[in-house]
């Protein structure tokens, strides 16, 4: 790669608004601290990480990255059973960023690229890719400068972010969208109506939800500054934002047509005016509304959108609760991803049908005891009716 390319790609300041110097002394501390809750909070926050050359330094920590160690030679040569798609998705990746690549440049990463994602794939065989897990890495890889780094990054994220979109089916993250709807409609019953109107399915933010904005925002300063908020977040934060982004466009949106094709063809477009910096403290807002005080149609859709292996509802307990430099132990995510999810699924039904085996045999058993009772009290009454009948025809006969 060219010296100056290179330059221009690893040392880019991406802020367009002017930072205070004191902005940039707290990220420094706090990185030189490993004080990881106050990267969280300005990672979260104002103007972010500010630029790559801090992100360069604190991503890894927040995404508690390891030493790069290069896999044994023997795994390195098993194939990844989704690396033709890797293929066919890199020769299409940094389209929109970075600005003024020449051919050779782009080769260039288009290869780098492709080692990260097949060298995270190949960590974990029983990963499933899907298309657009190549933006995220490639945006890692614009921003860490290098592969190793990128790849330890982006296995964290997959591992521990983006697990539910990588089973065997899409069907787990396709259930979280569902959230939308609730949260929308907390928000704004109007537009709840009208999406429910124009039969609108929330499928319209999907590539938001699983690449993290990067595949539909053309702005790399936007997308770094996503991912500062992304990776310092709860798993679901992507679908906050994705509610907070269509809530915002109200009149837009109600000025359209009523009809579905119409709806969702406006929706999935990503709003590229957007004010990322306002749109992340919004969605924080949201976030905080509903977390503090979880209204119980909101509950009843988490449980059903969420599994009980979901990288949301394990989130602290497989990661908030690890300790800086604290070996990461992926056994547990492992173990899921081994799991077929219709397996799972068939498990989870059997399960949820044990309690309605037993109510019917609950019924049976009253229904019995009922009818026992009935023919019971029937014979008694039948034996007193005949004995009265039969002490009556003496008395006649007397």
């Amino acid at each position: 790669m060219p010296r100056k390319n290179k330059t221009n790609l690893r040392r880019r300041n991406v802020s367009l608004k002017k930072v205070p110097q004191e902005r940039i002394n707290q990220i420094n501390e706090a990185f030189m601290k490993k004080n990881i809750p106050e990267l969280r909070k300005l990672a979260t926050t104002g103007p972010g990480l500010v630029n790559d050359g801090l992100r360069r330094l604190c991503w890894p920590l927040l995404l508690h990255c390891e030493p790069y160690e290069p896999y044994d030679k023997k795994y390195l040569r098993e194939e990844h059973k989704d690396e033709r798609q890797v293929l066919l998705d890199v020769d299409r990746s940094f389209v929109y960023y970075p600005k003024g690549l020449n051919n050779a440049t782009k080769k260039h990463m288009q290869s780098e690229l492709k080692d990260v994602i097949v060298g995270i794939l190949r960590r974990h065989p029983k990963l499933a890719y899907y298309q657009g897990f190549h933006d995220v890495c490639s945006v890692l890889l614009l921003v860490l400068g290098n592969k190793e780094s990128a790849i330890k990054a982006g296995e964290n994220i997959a591992m521990f972010f983006l697990r539910d979109a990588m089973l065997d089916s899409l069907e787990p993250i396709m259930k979280q969208l569902t959230l939308l709807n609730t949260l929308i409609r907390l928000e704004d019953p109007a537009i709840a109506d009208f999406l429910e109107k124009s039969n609108t399915l929330p499928y319209f933010c999907l590539s938001w939800v699983i690449t993290w904005c990067s595949h539909d925002v053309r702005d790399l300063s936007k997308v770094v500054r996503l991912f500062d908020f992304f990776i310092s977040s709860d798993p679901l934060i992507s679908i906050y934002l994705s509610a907070r982004i269509v809530v915002s466009r109200h009149k837009e949106l109600l000025a359209l047509e009523c009809d579905g094709a119409i709806v969702h063809t406006f929706l999935s477009k990503f709003p590229q005016y957007i004010d990322i910096d306002e749109l992340i403290s919004k969605t924080i807002q949201l976030y905080n509304k509903y977390r503090n005080f979880c209204p119980l149609v909101l509950k009843k859709a988490i449980n059903e959108a969420l599994d009980e292996t979901s990288c949301a509802i394990l989130y602290e307990q497989h990661w908030l609760k690890l300790k800086v430099d604290e070996p990461i132990n992926y056994l547990a995510a492992d173990k899921i991803l081994s799991s077929p999810y219709s397996a799972k699924k068939s498990m989870q039904i059997k399960n949820s049908e044990k309690p309605n085996m037993l109510n019917k045999k609950r019924v049976v058993m009253v229904l019995i005891s009922a009818t026992l009772f009935y023919w019971l009290f029937n014979k008694i009454l039948m034996s007193f009716y005949e004995r009265n009948h039969k002490y009556q025809l003496l008395n006649q006969h007397n």
